[in-house]
């Protein structure tokens, strides 16, 4: 029996000044394929841990239309959408997460709640 690989989105919040972070969530955004940003913080924090050309910043209002294309054109693709703060407070997103649930069926999606990226002066130098 084949099992087709399917697209997978992981969000990933990132931490706000004087909150702890995760621990491994750098890991995601250097092993993702392509990781999406929101306007506002987020870009710089994916800049630090994956390559420029891996980062597209994208606003809430195109992120469907995007990363909809991004998953038909990467079947087996691996990408992180990384926002500001906690993903759970961002009414953009679940407005987002809404159009992807209908354009995206067979877009694996995790939201991993609670668990935000340290911004580059917050994280341990890599080496």
């Amino acid at each position: 029996m084949s099992v087709d690989p399917l697209p997978t989105l992981v969000v990933l919040g990132t931490e706000p000044a004087g909150e702890s972070a995760g621990h491994g969530l750098e890991g995601l955004l250097a092993d993702a394929d392509t990781v999406f940003t929101f306007p506002r913080g987020p870009e710089s924090v994916a800049l630090f841990y994956a390559e420029a050309w891996r980062v597209e910043r994208i606003s809430p209002r195109d992120a469907v239309g995007r990363i909809t294309a991004w998953a038909a054109d990467h079947p087996a693709g691996n990408g992180v959408l990384l926002v500001a703060g906690e993903p759970a407070a961002d009414v953009a997103l679940g407005a987002v997460l809404d159009g992807l649930a209908r354009t995206a069926p067979g877009l694996g999606i995790r939201v991993a709640a609670g668990t935000r990226v340290a911004p580059p002066h917050r994280s341990p130098l890599i080496g």
